[in-house]
């Protein structure tokens, strides 16, 4: 009786432990299934399978604890509880695995982002902060679909009253704003808070961080939908198109951001711009590196204006995408806006990648991240471990490499093929969770979380079918052939490099992206090529041959210097009309007679944007000596001679001419509107001739100039020198 007492005694808390358990099991297992139930979409049926399994092998646990219990079997219950615990940490773990994997990947696809709106004014201005804004010239960009740019800041002028005491300037293009403010007929102006990375590519705002100063800013967090409600674009919202089995073009676009995420908006340069099309029944793929530099209609620019490619960030990624489509053609069904100080840790967090390291880039060495050289970053030919910053230069340098931007895609190329290699070695499910919070953090698409759960199917036949040796994948390079002009940017004031694209060339690459998305038929030869994965494929770069050649624009050159006439035919064989202003100088000017001293439009703009005639202002050499006879004499004559002045004899000073301010600048006049002033003399006299001798007379004096032209006396003035 005893006995059996104290077994139930003893079974009451083996009871409750074991009831414990078994809900520690199912929790653990509601979770799992929960959460492989978001990645259902791939390998369904082993997912089914396996979860089937699992609820199996967990009843089957519970039952049998259940039964051990009841039968007071002291050790196998201890073993059936040790088995539960790890059944419940394994699902515990699993769950957690596949909830952080979908979690990070839920989100590349960033459902809010921050905008931020700053107001910088010259750094040498006594504009502290926006209390100090009366009375002043305000300048804003006039796009009422910038939430950045216009949205924010017209919140900030009603918050604060800014247009009560203050002249609001409105403006077609940030470039045209600054350089008012840089030119000090703009006191203050609105920009993103990206706006140095935007500018400072360009010469004239290279120490853009250094001559600007924030007074003020603000941010404002926004959905995607609330952002396709403001802008009206509706490439800023997720993509309706459903799993990825059709064949699909993506935008990647390199955002040379200031953040070391992709939170906030990036509306800096679009510093890598790749179009790859992608056909998920052939396996095959192309890629084509846009040139930053390529001179196309901007979309959202006033009257879709010219200009670099790259600026086409400035109005975010619908802007690039509505550009790049009316440039090519071709539709864009995707983007992915990477951060490039994002590169840095993708990579550091792969543990480094190797890359093949060009000729081209041999001793090379660019800034780091930071965009410094106290930390530069270089390279040697051949293989080459790198690291983040490593990894980043690589794929930003340009400057030096003879190819540009052609040679920057490849090296891009080499950075993204070096990442995919490995990860095809990433064993640690710890590691890949950091691997992919890298990613997601310093990416933003509109791919849906399903979407990219689709690129396994893919992804595990390019896996499975290439060694650790070979790239996972080979890519049909794209390359735009062009020629490079300098063309007038009006907006900024400056002649920029810009990258003519050659019709022909592009019309090959096209054509070729439309081929590989089933739009047009492949050529028969192509049909034939035979493709091994594993197999080393040299691919024929579409774009660089059998091309016409490039149709560049006509450009006003410089006549300032030439003779009238010789401009004028120089002008009207553009297809110009000149007009001709004349303006009078005297023999000893320096000029010639018919020379161009100014043209009315920029050298460098382009002539199908002249409207009108160009007026040219031409010398016209006058001879005064048969003028003076002329009604009119002298005028707007000025003297500039000091009324005194003290020498100190005692320590050595002596008077020179050149203290009486005698010399260029010190007269001036004009004779019947003709400015005389290079022929002008001046005469000094002295009261006393020791004055300008290195042993003066101590004493009071004076000296009496006289102006003169042609023996004719102009003006006269008295000067008093004091020698103590």
């Amino acid at each position: 009786m005893k006995r059996k007492e104290i077994e139930n005694r003893r079974s009451k808390p083996v009871k409750i432990l074991t009831l414990f358990m078994n809900i520690l099991q199912i929790i653990s297992l509601a979770f799992l299934v929960y959460s492989v139930s978001l990645i259902g979409k791939i390998e369904t049926r082993l997912i089914i399978l396996g979860v089937l399994i699992a609820i199996l092998i967990n009843f089957v646990s519970i039952y049998l604890l259940r039964r051990l219990t009841k039968k007071n079997k002291l050790i196998k219950i201890i073993i059936f509880i040790l088995i539960s615990l790890l059944f419940i940490g394994i699902q515990a773990y699993a769950g957690y695995f596949v909830k952080r994997t979908y979690s990070s990947l839920d989100k590349a696809n960033k459902n809010e982002i921050t905008y931020e709106s700053k107001i910088i004014t010259m750094k040498e201005t006594k504009i502290k902060n926006i209390k100090d804004l009366k009375n002043k010239s305000i300048g804003i960009v006039l796009d009422k679909t910038s939430i950045d740019g216009y949205i924010i800041p017209q919140e900030i002028i009603d918050n604060n009253s800014l247009n009560n005491t203050n002249e609001i300037a409105e403006y077609n293009t940030l470039a045209e704003m600054m350089k008012d403010l840089y030119a000090n007929e703009l006191d203050v102006a609105f920009v993103p808070s990206n706006y140095t990375s935007m500018l400072k590519s360009i010469d004239k705002y290279k120490s853009i961080e250094d001559e600007t100063k924030v007074i003020y800013k603000k941010e404002k967090t926004y959905t995607k939908k609330e952002i396709e409600k403001i802008t009206g674009n509706e490439t800023t919202n997720t993509s309706s198109k459903g799993k990825l089995t059709e064949p699909f073009t993506v935008l990647i676009m390199g955002i040379d951001s200031t953040e070391n995420t992709l939170d906030k908006n990036a509306t800096g340069n679009g510093d890598a711009l790749m179009i790859l099309t992608f056909n998920p029944k052939t396996l095959n793929a192309t890629v084509w590196n846009i040139p930053r530099d390529t001179y196309v209609p901007i979309a959202c620019f006033a009257n879709q204006k010219e200009n670099k490619i790259t600026h086409a960030a400035w109005g975010g990624e619908s802007c690039m995408i509505k550009t790049i489509q009316n440039f090519t053609g071709i539709n864009i069904d995707y983007y992915v806006k990477i951060n490039f100080k994002g590169v840095v840790k993708i990579v550091d967090a792969l543990g480094g990648i190797t890359i093949d390291v060009s000729d081209e880039m041999d001793g090379v060495c660019e800034q780091d991240s930071n965009r410094s050289f106290a930390n530069q970053q270089c390279f040697k030919k051949g293989k080459m471990n790198i690291n983040g910053e490593q990894a980043l230069a690589y794929a930003r340098h340009r400057k030096t490499l003879a190819l540009g931007d052609f040679q920057r895609g490849l090296n891009q190329q080499a950075v993204v093929q070096g990442i995919l290699n490995k990860l095809k070695a990433v064993r640690s499910t710890s590691k890949a969770l950091e691997i992919l919070d890298a990613i997601s953090d310093n990416i933003d698409t509109n791919f849906t979380t399903d979407q990219i759960l689709s690129f396994y199917d893919i992804a595990k036949v390019l896996f499975t079918t290439s060694s650790n040796d070979n790239n996972i994948i080979n890519l049909q390079q794209l390359y735009l052939m062009g020629t490079g002009q300098m063309i007038y940017d009006e907006s900024i004031g400056l002649e920029l490099y810009n990258f003519i694209p050659n019709q022909s060339s592009l019309d090959q690459i096209v054509d070729t992206m439309n081929q590989n998305l089933g739009k047009s038929k492949v050529p028969e030869k192509s049909k034939t090529m035979d493709f091994n994965i594993e197999e080393k494929y040299e691919m024929k770069i579409i774009g660089r041959d059998n091309l016409s050649s490039t149709s560049t624009y006509k450009l006003l050159p410089s006549v300032v210097g030439k003779d009238v006439e010789q401009a004028r035919s120089t002008l009207q064989a553009l297809g110009l009309s000149v007009v001709v202003e004349e303006k009078e100088f005297v023999k000893s000017s320096g000029y010639t007679n018919g020379q161009v001293l100014e043209q009315s439009y920029p050298e460098g703009k382009r002539v199908d944007l002249i409207s009108g005639a160009v007026k040219l202002v031409v010398a016209k050499i006058t001879d005064l000596e048969e003028k003076e006879e002329a009604e009119s004499g002298f005028t707007n004559i000025s003297i500039n001679i000091a009324d005194s002045v003290t020498i100190d004899a005692t320590n050595g000073e002596t008077y020179t001419e050149s203290d009486a301010g005698v010399g260029t600048g010190s007269i001036s006049a004009e004779y019947n509107g003709v400015d005389i002033t290079s022929e002008i003399n001046i005469n000094v006299t002295y009261s006393n001739s020791t004055v300008t001798s290195s042993t003066p007379q101590l004493g009071t004096y004076t000296a009496e100039y006289t102006a003169t032209y042609n023996g004719e006396t102009i003006t006269t003035k008295t000067k008093t020198i004091i020698i103590k």
